[in-house]
């Protein structure tokens, strides 16, 4: 168990990091979109 966490954990972090920054950009754009649609009406 821990020898498969150790290497997802490790492929992750070393060449698929920039996956996750782009997820949670998109996310914080699509919540501002979101919010500012909510506010407006």
């Amino acid at each position: 168990m821990m020898n498969q966490t150790n290497g997802w954990m490790g492929g992750w972090a070393g060449g698929g990091m920039w996956i996750w920054t782009v997820i949670g950009v998109v996310v914080v754009v699509l919540l501002v979109v979101v919010i500012s649609k909510l506010s407006k009406k």
